[in-house]
């Protein structure tokens, strides 16, 4: 896939809640990421799980959710951010079912497959709504890593 079919959204307004995280621990900091990354690509995992064809079903069970603070991947996208949230399907190994080449030969075809893409419909005219869902839920888990990281702090103070 060339990097001109990625989609690439700017977010901007968020510069509170970025002062907010960085006032937490780290722990907190990358879970509070994590969930809130996860909770916003949910929808569009639903939504490509109802696109894909289903023939076995070996595809429709390897659609996930995966979000990441690991700085060698951030490193590797080659953008500045703090976590990559993600929906793929397939497998690396092919003793779990279907691999991560079947899975791109469904979405974009080959000399023998007619493409049946599910994944690009999934989020085209959605990116909107997932950053917004993205931005609520990662206000909510500030706050409530907020509350958490207080209730350490009085520990300890104890």
């Amino acid at each position: 896939m060339a990097k001109k079919d990625l989609v690439t959204i700017k977010v901007s307004g968020l510069k509170d809640l970025h002062k907010a995280l960085k006032n937490l621990d780290h722990d907190l900091h990358k879970k509070t990421l994590k969930a809130a990354g996860k909770s916003a690509m949910d929808p569009v995992a639903v939504s490509a799980r109802n696109n894909v064809a289903r023939d076995t079903g070996g595809l429709y069970a390897t659609i996930k959710v995966s979000a990441t603070t690991d700085v060698r991947r951030l490193r590797k996208s080659g953008r500045k951010a703090a976590m990559i949230a993600s929906v793929s399907a397939g497998t690396s190994s092919r003793k779990k079912g279907v691999t991560g080449h079947q899975a791109l030969n469904v979405e974009f075809g080959n000399s023998k497959i007619k493409a049946q893409p599910f994944l690009r419909p999934a989020l085209q005219g959605k990116q909107r709504s997932t950053i917004l869902r993205f931005r609520k839920e990662l206000r909510k888990g500030v706050e409530k890593s907020a509350r958490t990281q207080a209730r350490r702090t009085a520990r300890l103070l104890k």
